[in-house]
C-alpha cells in the first residue's frame, strides 16, 4: 500500500482550509507543508504557524519539507506539529538540521533534487525523492526518478521513501513498484482529484 499525502502549495488561501477538509472527507489523512527561503527553492508554500492552523483544525498529521540553503532555523516550529521534518540533501547544513530535528524527539528526512545522486542519502533514513525542480509547483513528473527510488530501495529494504513532485494517479503503481510508500500529490489531486485517487484513499483508511 503506498500512503498520500496532500500538498495545498497550488491553493488559494483562502480556499485551503475548505480544501483540506474536502479531501479528509474523502479519506486523505496526511498533509505535507512545502517552505522555501525564496532563494533554494522559488518562494512560496507555507509559514509554521498557518501549516499549524490547518493541520490543528482539520486532526490531519503532517510531513513538513523545507527546501531552504540553509535548514537547522527553520526546523524547530516544524517539528511542533508534524511527525516528520524534511531537509535538502543540497542545504549546506542538512546534517546539523537532521540532528536539531532528531534532538527535538521527531523522525528526520532527506529530500534529494533531481541531480542528486541516491547515494547522498545515509542508510536507514528517510528519503524523499523530487522528480522535479524544487519549488516548481506543475511541472511534468520526470520518470527517472523511478530508478532512484529503486537503488535506494534495494539498498535498504525497510526504510520509508517518498516522491514529491508532479505526481498523477497514473504514476502510483510504477513508483509501488519501484519500492516508494508514499507520494506527495498536489495538483492532480487537490483540484477536484479524489474521485481518481479514491481506491488509494480508500486503502490507506
Amino acid at each position: 500500500m503506498i500512503e498520500v499525502a496532500a500538498s495545498l502549495w497550488s491553493v488559494p488561501a483562502e480556499n485551503q482550509l475548505a480544501t483540506a477538509l474536502r479531501l479528509r472527507d474523502a479519506g486523505v489523512r496526511r498533509l505535507h507543508w512545502d517552505a522555501t527561503d525564496g532563494r533554494f527553492a522559488a518562494a512560496g508554500g507555507f509559514s509554521p504557524t498557518r501549516a499549524a492552523e490547518l493541520a490543528v483544525a482539520t486532526g490531519m498529521t503532517a510531513e513538513a519539507h523545507i527546501m531552504a540553503e540553509q535548514s537547522t532555523k527553520d526546523v524547530d516550529a516544524w517539528t511542533e506539529f508534524c511527525d516528520l521534518v524534511i531537509v535538502h540533501a543540497e542545504s549546506t547544513d542538512w546534517q546539523a538540521a537532521v540532528t536539531r530535528i532528531e534532538n527535538r524527539g521527531c523522525r528526520a528526512g532527506l529530500a534529494v533534487s533531481p541531480q542528486t545522486p541516491a547515494s547522498v542519502v545515509p542508510a536507514g533514513m528517510t528519503a524523499l525523492c523530487m522528480s522535479i525542480v524544487p519549488g516548481a509547483a506543475g511541472s511534468t513528473f520526470d520518470d527517472t526518478v523511478l530508478g532512484k527510488v529503486a537503488e535506494l530501495r534495494a539498498g535498504d529494504s525497510d526504510r520509508s521513501i517518498g516522491i514529491d513532485g508532479g505526481v498523477q494517479r497514473r504514476h502510483a503503481e510504477d513508483a509501488a513498484d519501484a519500492g516508494a510508500n508514499w507520494l506527495a500529490v498536489g495538483t492532480d489531486l487537490v483540484f477536484d482529484g479524489e474521485p481518481a485517487w479514491a481506491d488509494l484513499l480508500r486503502a490507506a483508511v
